[in-house]
Order: structure tokens, then C-alpha cells, then sequence
């Protein structure tokens, strides 16, 4: 490769590397704004199969975009030597030894939305409340097809 053809890659592709940069960054904004205008619009949401919901908005050429709020997540463990531990205990009774294993914290069993449910009725709510962190929203993007 000439010196100069050389020149003109790097130049290309700093170049082509300052653009994406910078569209990320704009796509970063618009999908912030779509999030913040899902959040405007509780009526409109549809419920997720998670037990979140989503939200759709159509572009002019009939693309779409989603925008998901996923269900609180199950928190991966809670500290067998916190406060929060003692809560859960609290609010399981019983049920404790069922809806977790003991590892070196304490893990939701699979099923643990269920199986609480099935055990504690409607107290599960709460205990399940306790083992959950919240979710952030996600955007996605549907292309409409060119005819």
C-alpha cells in the first residue's frame, strides 16, 4: 500500500469512527426520549408474557419502535448476614426453607414467583417485592419491509 493510500485509510476511518461515535450518541438521546414518552403514556402499554409491559410507537415509513419495561427481577441472592435476610425470613414464616437455598447467600428457588404464591397466598406479594430489583426499560426497532 502506497504512503498515500495509507493517508486516506486512516483518514476514512477515523473519520467513519467520529460519525458512528457521534450517531451513537443521538440514538442514545432518541432512545432516552422514547423511554421517557413511553412513561407518559401508561394507557397505551401491553402486558409483556415477564409481567412487564411494553409500549409501540410507529415511524412515518411504518417502522416501530418498543419500548419494553421489563418486571422487577429477582434479586441473584440476598446475604445470609443482612438485615434483608431477616425480613425475608419475616415475611416467608414457614415457607423459608422452600423458597431458597442456602449457598453462601440465600438463592430463589426456580418457580420462585409461583411457588410462593402457592404457599403464602396472597401474603407472597410482599415477600416477593423483598426479593426483587427493579428492571431497566429496553428499545428495540421493527424495519418495515420495502415493497
Amino acid at each position: 500500500m502506497t504512503t498515500t493510500k495509507l493517508r486516506n485509510l486512516v483518514t476514512e476511518a477515523v473519520s467513519l469512527d467520529r460519525e458512528i461515535a457521534a450517531k451513537t450518541e443521538r440514538l442514545k438521546v432518541l432512545k432516552a426520549d422514547l423511554v421517557s414518552e413511553a412513561g407518559t403514556r401508561p394507557d397505551e402499554y401491553t402486558g409483556t408474557a415477564g409481567g412487564g409491559h411494553s409500549w409501540l410507537a410507529e415511524g412515518a415509513d411504518g417502522c416501530v419502535a418498543r419500548v419494553t419495561f421489563p418486571a422487577p427481577k429477582l434479586k441473584a441472592t440476598i446475604a445470609g448476614d443482612s438485615s434483608a435476610i431477616e425480613k425475608v425470613r419475616k415475611l416467608a414464616g414457614s415457607a423459608f426453607a422452600r423458597l431458597f437455598n442456602q449457598v453462601p447467600a440465600y438463592k430463589p428457588v426456580a418457580g420462585f414467583r409461583d411457588e410462593a404464591e402457592a404457599l403464602l397466598g396472597k401474603d407472597a406479594r410482599k415477600l416477593i417485592k423483598a426479593c426483587e430489583t427493579n428492571s431497566s426499560p429496553t428499545v428495540s426497532f421493527e424495519t418495515k419491509e420495502a415493497a
